[in-house]
């Protein structure tokens, strides 16, 4: 099984997980201040890890995220897709950043950079793991 990428896409961060066979694990952050570097980072790291398929989270439950930032969603993979040719699958990301807090419980401040960081990069773990166990991968 090749490696597949996990997007959890955010207005200031996007977290990334990666899984491997059947093991998933939180990998980086890359800042989405800018749509084409953002894209560009993604790209090079789908390149470096030989991804061959990529898992976006969307919000599906619409009543606590504007159809503004779902837009922004399909807006940054309809870009990505134009800079590699790699597939791109949806899942529903709902409740993914609350378990995310969840997880982390305690220890950081939560208004830290760091923390919401960390929180970026388990809640891409959450969206991929939820695909794989969908998909009977894991």
């Amino acid at each position: 099984m090749k490696k597949i990428l996990g997007l959890d896409v955010g207005d200031a961060r996007i977290g990334i997980a990666i899984a491997e066979k059947n093991l998933v694990a939180p990998y980086s952050i890359v800042s989405n201040r800018n749509l084409q570097e953002a894209i560009a980072e993604i790209a090079k790291i789908c390149r470096r890890e030989e991804i061959s398929k990529i898992v976006i989270g969307v919000p599906k439950n619409q009543e606590n995220k504007s159809m503004f930032q779902i837009d922004k969603t399909y807006l940054f993979a309809r870009e990505l897709s134009k800079i590699i040719q790699i597939p791109i699958i949806y899942v529903d990301e709902t409740l993914t950043t609350k378990e995310a807090e969840r997880q982390l419980n305690g220890g950081k401040d939560k208004k830290s950079l760091e923390y919401k960081e960390e929180i970026d990069k388990i809640a891409a773990k959450l969206i991929l793991e939820q695909y794989l166990e969908k998909n009977n991968k894991i």
